[in-house]
């Protein structure tokens, strides 16, 4: 070829209004097995069907058996009102600030998909390709690590220097092999502890240590909850940012230029009278284009009923 390559693919990335593109080789994660194998041993996985599922997510090949390359993207939905205080208002449940106001899945899939359109442009040879958005088997996070997209932070997030942890993260994996690879970026978290001190529900162990089963994020989406899990809901009705919100990166990094992710303040802070008197019509017309709309009326009902329980024990405990 005449040309680069992985320069003309970055050039259509930019296009497209990718924020971080990276290329990594294609080979199974097996030096991420210990670290899976730790919090299998310690029952850390959230609803996984066993070891051998968990396994699945190292084995690119698995995936496609003549991969070579896995390109990583990301898009930033960092906007002003994901920092907003937790405190504030006090009444209100919480919805992450991920889900508005395009659904993430939607918008990553039809960057991704152009992509692949262009890079089957650029070659006479005919390549494969397989696109994923926190929809495969793989883990999207590692991909992302390992093409150089960020760094594992401690609260378990890929990490941009200057971006944060806001990241929307994708991956494509072809037989298209590249020349030159990324490399993984190092780690800058340091000393700082401020995700593992602020998680409300203690599921951040200690540094790198997620148990997932405690993680408010994965609360808000199991269907069956028990008594002390509605409880570390708190004010949560779908998802928690908290680690993400105490992270010194994010409260530097830079606003995203996605307006379809932007959220105003009554989607973030909502009134769970509203969410409890919605029946399926109104609650499909106000969040089917949503991330949230795929976990359901029942789950986000029954979420809107518990944090507004638990508002009002706060209140009577003080």
């Amino acid at each position: 070829m005449s040309f680069d390559l992985k320069e003309e693919i970055k050039k259509k990335a930019e296009e497209l209004h990718i924020d971080l593109i990276g290329f990594a080789e294609a080979q199974n994660a097996e030096d991420f097995w210990p670290f899976y194998e730790k919090r299998i041993q310690k029952d850390y996985f959230a609803d996984v069907g066993g070891v051998g599922e968990v396994a699945r997510r190292l084995r690119v090949f698995d995936v496609m058996a003549k991969a070579k390359t896995v390109i990583a993207v990301a898009l930033c939905y960092n906007h002003p009102i994901a920092l907003l205080d937790p405190g504030h208002p006090s009444r209100s449940g919480i919805i992450s600030a991920h889900v508005f106001r395009q659904d993430y899945h939607q918008v990553m899939q039809q960057k991704m998909k152009a992509l692949i359109a262009h890079m089957s442009e650029l070659t006479d040879e005919r390549f494969v390709f397989q696109s994923y958005c926190d929809t495969g088997v793989l883990d999207d996070r590692i991909w992302a690590w390992r093409a150089g997209l960020g760094f594992f932070g401690k609260n378990n997030f890929i990490i941009h220097p200057s971006l944060g942890s806001y990241l929307f993260l994708g991956h494509i994996v072809t037989d298209l092999p590249i020349m030159r690879y990324d490399r993984p970026m190092n780690n800058l978290c340091g000393s700082c502890r401020a995700c593992i001190d602020k998680c409300e529900s203690g599921a951040l162990c200690d540094a790198y240590e997620l148990n997932a089963k405690r993680c408010i994020s994965n609360l808000t989406q199991k269907k069956n909850l028990r008594e002390e899990e509605e409880a570390l809901l708190g004010r949560h009705v779908y998802g928690c940012d908290v680690c993400q919100q105490v992270c010194p990166f994010n409260a530097r990094a830079k606003t995203s230029v996605h307006a379809c992710f932007k959220p105003k303040a009554d989607d973030v802070y909502v009134s769970c009278d509203e969410i409890i008197a919605m029946d399926e019509t109104s609650f499909r017309e106000k969040y089917e284009n949503t991330a949230l709309y795929w976990r359901g009326y029942t789950i986000i009902k029954r979420n809107a009923k518990i944090v507004k329980h638990n508002i009002y024990s706060e209140e009577e405990r003080q």
